[in-house]
C-alpha cells in the first residue's frame, strides 16, 4: 500500500481526534462487542505479520504512517507460543510450522553473547538487552516443550546471558537494560529463567531468577504500586508494564510457589479491579495513589490484565477476578478491527483512541498476540465452569 494511503489514514485519525476534543466527547465509552470469530481474526493477522517479512520473523506491526514495520525479535519470541497453542487447539499443523520458522529465524539473529538485540532488525548493530532475550527464551522453551529439541542450544545460551549478567542486587547492569534502568516487568524474564531451570536442572539460573523476583517485591508499596514499573525514566507506569510485572510474578508462583509472589499480584490487582469496576474502560496510566493520569486506554495492557485475572482465578477461585478478566477482554474485543483492509483486519491498536500515547497510530503485533492468548484463556475458563 502506498505511503500516500498511509498518510491519508493517519491524517484522518488525527482529524477525528481533534474533532472529538473540540466537542468534549468522552474518550473512554463503555464498549460492547461480539467475541465470535475474534480469535480466528487475531491469529490470521498474526500470520500476516509473518508473511509480510517473507516469513522471517514477525513484523513489529502496522503503522498508519509508515506501513508494515520490520521484523521484531522480542515480540516474535512470544508470538511463537501463541501459534503453538493455537495449532494444538485447532489441529492445524501450519501454525506450528510458522512457529518453528520463527524460532529458526531467532537463532539466526541471536547475538554472539547469547542475548537478543534491542529493537527491530536493521543494518545498524544493536546491543543485547535483558527483556528481549527473556522473551525469545520463552519462545524457544515453547518450541522445546512441543518436541523441538534443536532449540536447546540457543535457549541455554540465552539463559546463560541472563544469569551471568545479573548483579547481586537482583538487577541487571544499565548496559543490558532498556533505557539503562532496572524494570519490575523483568519479572517476565525471571519466569522464562525459571522455566529453563525447571527443564535443564541449572540451579544457578533459578537462583538468579529468584533474586530478581525478590527485588521486584521490594519495589512494591503497600497499596500495590510498583516503583520502576516504567519503560523510561520520568514516565508513569502503563497498564502494559504493570501487566508484565504481575504475569511474571504469578507464573513464577505457579512454578516454584511462594505465597509472597501471589499476594503481590493480588495487592495490585485489587487496586486495578476496583478501577475497572468504576470506570467505563481501564485508563492507561495512574500515579502512585492510583489516580487516573490519562485520557486513553492502553488496549495492550487491558487485555494482558484480563489474562492475568483469568489465571489468578484459576489459582484462587475468586469470582471477582474471573469477572474482571472477562470484562477487560471484552473491552478489547470490541476494539478489534473488522474491516476489509487486510493490513489491519483482525488487529488491535496499541491505544484507544488510536492516537493515545501508547504506540500511537500503530497496530503492534504484541497487542494482537495478547488478545489471542486471552481469548484462549477465556475459552478454558468458561469450559471449567460448565
Amino acid at each position: 500500500m502506498s505511503s500516500f494511503v498511509h498518510r491519508t489514514a493517519a491524517l484522518a485519525a488525527l482529524a477525528t481526534r481533534d474533532a472529538l476534543a473540540a466537542r468534549s466527547v468522552e474518550l473512554l465509552p463503555r464498549p460492547s462487542g461480539d467475541a465470535r470469530g475474534a480469535l480466528e481474526r487475531a491469529i490470521a493477522w498474526l500470520c500476516r505479520t509473518h508473511d509480510v517479512t517473507d516469513r522471517r520473523g514477525s513484523s513489529k506491526g502496522f503503522s498508519l504512517v509508515r506501513g508494515w514495520l520490520p521484523a521484531y525479535p522480542e515480540t516474535t519470541g512470544y508470538v511463537i507460543g501463541t501459534l503453538i497453542a493455537y495449532a494444538e487447539r485447532s489441529g492445524q499443523e501450519g501454525y506450528a510450522e510458522r512457529a518453528r520458522e520463527m524460532g529458526d529465524w531467532e537463532v539466526e539473529v541471536q547475538q554472539g553473547d547469547g542475548g537478543v538485540i534491542e529493537g527491530t532488525v536493521g543494518p545498524e548493530p544493536r546491543p543485547s538487552i535483558v527483556f528481549n532475550t527473556g522473551m525469545v527464551l520463552h519462545g524457544w522453551i515453547d518450541l522445546i516443550e512441543a518436541g523441538e529439541r534443536r532449540f536447546e542450544g540457543p535457549a541455554r545460551r540465552a539463559a546463560r546471558f541472563l544469569t551471568d549478567k545479573i548483579g547481586g542486587s537482583g538487577t541487571w547492569a544499565p548496559a543490558v537494560e532498556y533505557a539503562g534502568m532496572p524494570h519490575t516487568y523483568n519479572s517476565r524474564v525471571a519466569w522464562a529463567m525459571l522455566r529453563w531451570a525447571e527443564y535443564s536442572g541449572e540451579a544457578d539460573v533459578s537462583r538468579a531468577a529468584l533474586r530478581h523476583l525478590d527485588w521486584v517485591l521490594s519495589m512494591q508499596r503497600a497499596n500495590g504500586w510498583f516503583e520502576s514499573c516504567i519503560f523510561r525514566p520520568g514516565t508513569l507506569p502503563s497498564t502494559h508494564a504493570i501487566a508484565y510485572t504481575l504475569r511474571g510474578l504469578l507464573e513464577s508462583y505457579a512454578l516454584v510457589g511462594g505465597d509472597h509472589y501471589l499476594q503481590a499480584v493480588r495487592r495490585t490487582s485489587e487496586a486495578l479491579v476496583r478501577k475497572l469496576e468504576t470506570t467505563a474502560s481501564l485508563p492507561a496510566n495512574f500515579d502512585a495513589e492510583w489516580v487516573v493520569r490519562s485520557e486513553h486506554a492502553c488496549l495492550t495492557g487491558t487485555v494482558q490484565l484480563g489474562g492475568v485475572w483469568l489465571r489468578l482465578h484459576e489459582v484462587d477461585g475468586d469470582a471477582r477476578h474471573l469477572n474482571a478478566g472477562l470484562k477487560a477482554i471484552d473491552q478489547v474485543v470490541a476494539r478489534q478491527e473488522r474491516t476489509r483492509w487486510t493490513d489491519i483486519s483482525g488487529a488491535i491498536a496499541g491505544s484507544f483512541p488510536i492516537w493515545g500515547r501508547y504506540a500511537p497510530l500503530q497496530y503492534p503485533n504484541w497487542a494482537t498476540k495478547f488478545l489471542a492468548d486471552a481469548l484462549m484463556l477465556r475459552e478454558e475458563s468458561v469450559a471449567r465452569l460448565r
